[in-house]
């Protein structure tokens, strides 16, 4: 690299406008991005280990798809990998056929193939969407009975707080292990309640194994085990885990800045929960169904969809909710979520003032959610509401208050291993580089970038 090349932010890569050239792995779009902000084509090529020549070939329009160079311009560029969809463990890269940039055909045949999942056919289509799973040594009883289910249950509980706790790079690696073993008893014999209630525990533990991967950025990877989950939920005919299961679904698509899928992923997920009569379940998908709208900036939906959500969750009997809905009544995770959609809004809004009413509104949802988070609350939701704080003080101007919080979120992202909660960083510095005439944001901007790329290293090791 020269020494000569222009300023490199970081947290150009959060804002609006490129959500959607990263995940689509658009590298002549960041090139272009780039030029823009005084990088010439030999600057680029040195910066990510190209020649000028091949730098030009991209803006021509040669697309980019080996796994390696996107994983090299990303590196190079300080790009959050989970911004364009690739690993961060190496451990968990997916092979190469499941690393290719999704065209348009691709999600339509993805979402073509989950709406036939969810309506009962596992197509041919379906089937290209699932994992191929390692074999594994250890040997599974001939003949299973309710308590090889339970140790199915009762791990899947634990590996969940670990991911909670600590991210989901502290739990994938050992997910991966068990349901290896796991999944190779539903060949079994058992009688017919035992192989159903199986079907259901694996299912369970699949969906949570895809949003482990969700949260260390590797999409691939969670949407081939979430719709392994979906095949499973079908199969034993449990429509409100398959509801869950097209909730995260949803949420793998907003990450991919793609907020029009994610709504055909919730609006399936209605059918399967309307279907279970689950209004826990129905109250989520409206939730997040405002997080979708709110990505596309429609300030009506977003109202109406909360209204409706928090309208099921005064229907939903908190003593009855299934395990994998139980995270969602925790206290403080609705108002958290809630600040979230705010958060959102103050950030894809074009008004200015509109902007700022709605930073204070989530300014005033992070407050709340954390002053309602009891020790059962996930520790990665409490650093989420955090981030939204700083983000949205420093949008408001509460920039000393701001950053006293940002030093708060920077020492608990170091120990957490996630991919969006270190990718999420670029919000604040985002927040903050629009504060240029301040010396203690330009400080935060430049610590915050050196704590991505360390919290980086460190959830690859």
């Amino acid at each position: 690299m020269t020494a000569s090349q222009p300023p490199l932010d970081s947290a150009w890569w959060d804002r609006p406008e490129l959500r959607s050239v990263l995940a689509t792995r658009d590298v002549a779009g960041i090139f272009r991005w780039l030029q823009r902000h005084g990088w010439s084509q030999t600057q680029i090529g040195a910066r990510t280990y190209q020649s000028q020549g091949e730098v030009s070939e991209i803006l021509k329009g040669r697309q980019v798809k080996a796994y390696d160079v996107l994983e090299r311009i990303a590196d190079a560029l300080e790009i959050p990998r989970g911004l364009m969809g690739l690993a961060y463990s190496t451990t968990s890269q997916p092979a190469a056929d499941e690393c290719r940039v999704l065209t348009i055909d691709d999600r339509r045949n993805f979402a073509g193939a989950v709406a036939s999942v969810a309506f009962g056919s596992v197509n041919d289509e379906a089937k290209k969407w699932l994992p191929e799973f390692a074999g594994s040594v250890g040997t599974v009883p001939a003949v299973i009975t309710e308590s090889d289910v339970q140790q199915v249950v009762s791990i899947t509980v634990e590996l969940r707080k670990l991911d909670q706790r600590y991210g989901g790079g502290a739990a994938v690696d050992a997910s991966l292990g068990f349901y290896g073993y796991a999944r190779r008893m539903i060949h079994s014999a058992a009688d017919a309640g035992t192989h159903r209630d199986l079907k259901v525990s694996l299912a369970d533990f699949s969906s949570m194994l895809g949003w482990s991967f969700h949260d260390i950025g590797d999409q691939s990877s969670a949407r081939r085990y979430l719709m392994n989950a979906l095949v499973l939920a079908k199969d034993a005919d449990e429509p409100s885990l398959a509801s869950s299961i097209l909730y995260r679904l949803g949420r793998v698509s907003m990450q991919e800045a793609q907020p029009a899928e994610a709504l055909r992923m919730l609006q399936l997920g209605q059918l399967a929960a309307q279907d279970a009569g689950d209004p826990a379940e129905v109250a989520r998908l409206h939730a997040n169904e405002a997080l979708a709208y709110a990505m596309l900036g429609k300030h009506d939906h977003v109202q109406d969809a909360l209204a409706r959500a928090e309208h099921e969750m005064g229907r939903a009997d908190r003593s009855r909710v299934s395990p994998w809905t139980t995270l969602y009544f925790t206290p403080g995770d609705y108002t958290g979520h809630q600040a979230l959609v705010y958060n959102s809004l103050a950030g894809y809004t074009k008004d200015r003032r509109q902007s700022r009413e709605y930073a204070v509104r989530a300014v005033a949802l992070a407050h709340q959610a954390l002053q309602e988070s009891g020790p059962d609350r996930s520790r990665r939701s409490k650093t989420f509401d955090r981030i939204i704080l700083s983000t949205n003080l420093l949008r408001t101007n509460e920039i000393d208050t701001g950053i006293e919080v940002a030093h708060q979120v920077i020492s608990e992202t170091q120990t957490l291993r996630s991919g969006r909660g270190i990718g999420r960083l670029a919000e604040i510095a985002t927040a903050a580089a629009d504060l240029p005439d301040n010396a203690d944001t330009k400080e935060l901007v430049q610590q915050l970038g050196t704590v991505r790329k360390t919290a980086l290293k460190a959830l690859t090791a």
